[in-house]
């Protein structure tokens, strides 16, 4: 139609009357090489194939889309238009002492200068798409998110579960202070501040469940036993996010001082198994519910051996899971690797510890908020496909599960073979089902969001033994009074106070001569 593309015409025309919804694929493709055609059109358009789809449906676009650029829009171009706010966003009111004139500018160049939306673009490694069993629990989070800026007073923030080691409590995190943890200054504090601070409410609550000392093993213990504060058990989380990306690259004792291991593989093999584990029981951890988002957070450039594709292993690990299971990874190390390495720059990294700088915590946090756009950007994305084209994904035997099927693909080891995966899927398909009836899932009523009021702690009391609790002179004191009451002298026995690789020695009490027992 000449006069459609005379944008000066004010003849109208309602294609939605004229061309079938099946047709909608053909003239997208006739006006292709038309950008203003195609922008009329779509504004046209006004998402009438969503008017033909049940709201719903995974097929139909979200609310929250619609406050965006249509038809489409990247993460860049939302992150490079809000730059001014995004600096103001990201200063951190918990931490005075980096109010000041100085620390202001440097957040200003590094935000305009070295780290620019094509460097921040890196950090998203894996992104969850709408076929997979993760496609609910993105439609939930935003789901959440839409009903906080609507209505703030009668829905919650989105609950952000972060399970790490020191380095995400925030060892190191301020300069001149040498305390084992610093939540204000770690980086899902400034995760929290970045979001809340940039909308001007508390849109999101983030739980730092960090444990120094610890790795994805004792998360996976958390998760499966609902280990989680008081307020968050009553729901669990809308996101879990794994961030043990520093302990679970430490190659394993027994062979680190082996000058013939292969630290590379070792590595890898232990990271994939920790991470792997920490994943099925998150994606089961709500029973017949909406499971919570998964997400990887790699925040680990070294230094912890000599091999830099070793130093690599998780994220290789990482990367290989989050295709698997479809979740979400997002990697602050890739966004300063090059940086930090081959240039040499201490921003953001420790040449001598695993811990690092306050300006590494707050690259972490946008690295998180950047890769949460173009999250946002793809789901939206795929729910325009859907409700324009009536788009029905190939996703194999996802698309046979129900909503709250508790599936899991199976496990990723080296015994999976290419000629067993087929039947491998079929047993997981079908333990899925079994589970959903064993469970009564098709009795569970649920709430919109898919979660309800209940405490899924399987236990009565429940418990993570955390290193740190007692110094020298409590471990000492408890012994002697020990010895005192059972007249038991110590002998060959001491407090072991070796702090030198941080969290890598405990303090302890241990033998120092052979042949020694205690009683």
């Amino acid at each position: 139609n000449p006069d459609y593309e005379n944008k000066n015409s004010t003849k109208k025309w309602n294609p939605t009357k004229e061309i079938p919804v099946t047709d909608w694929c053909i003239v997208h493709l006739l006006l292709a090489g038309s950008t203003h055609a195609r922008n009329r059109l779509y504004q046209e358009f006004q998402f009438h194939a969503s008017e033909n789809a049940t709201q719903s449906t995974p097929h139909s676009n979200h609310v929250l889309c619609s406050r965006f650029p249509r038809p489409s829009f990247t993460a860049s171009y939302l992150w490079q238009t809000n730059l001014p706010k995004i600096v103001n966003a990201s200063k951190n009111p918990l931490l005075p002492g980096l109010l000041n004139p100085e620390d202001d500018r440097r957040l200003y160049s590094l935000l305009f200068k070295t780290l620019p939306a094509s460097r921040m673009r890196r950090a998203v490694q894996h992104t969850p798409s709408t076929s997979s069993s993760q496609r609910a629990s993105v439609r939930h989070i935003f789901r959440v998110i839409q009903r906080r800026l609507h209505d703030p007073e009668n829905n919650p923030p989105l609950r952000i579960a972060v399970f790490g080691g020191s380095v995400t409590i925030g060892r190191g995190c301020e300069a001149g202070k040498r305390a084992m943890q610093n939540y204000n200054c770690a980086w899902p504090m400034r995760l929290q501040l970045l979001i809340n601070q940039f909308f001007d409410m508390d849109l999101v609550k983030v739980y730092n469940l960090g444990v120094g000392g610890t790795n994805s093993g004792v998360a996976t213990n958390m998760v499966k036993y609902w280990m989680y504060p008081t307020e968050l058990a009553k729901v669990g989380p809308d996101v879990v996010v794994n961030s043990y990306s520093t302990n679970d690259s430490l190659p394993p004792w027994d062979l680190k001082d082996d000058p013939n291991a292969d630290l590379v593989t070792a590595v890898l093999d232990q990271a994939r198994d920790g991470l792997q584990q920490f994943i099925r029981a998150a994606l089961t951890s709500n029973r017949c519910k909406v499971p919570p988002l998964v997400v990887h957070m790699d925040d680990y450039l070294g230094p912890q051996q000599d091999s830099l594709l070793g130093e690599m292993s998780y994220n290789t690990a990482m990367r290989q899971l989050a295709k698997w299971y479809d979740t979400f990874a997002i990697s602050y190390g890739e966004v300063v690797r090059d940086i930090s390495w081959l240039e040499g720059d201490s921003t953001f990294f420790n040449k001598n510890d695993v811990h690092f700088s306050n300006w590494a915590h707050q690259t972490i946090a946008w690295s998180i908020g950047f890769a949460s756009l173009e999250l946002l950007s793809t789901f939206c994305d795929d729910g325009f496909a859907r409700a324009v084209y009536n788009f029905n994904s190939t996703g194999g035997d996802h698309n046979k599960i129900p909503k709250y099927y508790l599936y899991l693909p199976p496990p990723l080891t080296r015994e999976l073979l290419r000629k067993d995966v087929e039947d491998k899927y079929a047993e997981a398909l079908k333990s899925a089902q079994e589970s959903y009836v064993a469970m009564a899932c098709f009795n569970k009523t649920t709430g919109g969001d898919g979660n309800e009021l209940e405490d899924r702690s399987p236990c009565i009391v429940s418990w993570i033994a955390t290193p740190g609790g007692y110094g020298v002179p409590q471990i000492s004191h408890f012994m002697d009074r020990h010895s005192k009451n059972s007249g038991v002298p110590i002998q060959g026995w001491k407090t072991e106070n070796q702090l030198a690789e941080g969290w890598g020695n405990k303090i302890g009490w241990v033998a120092t001569q052979s042949d020694e027992q205690q009683r």
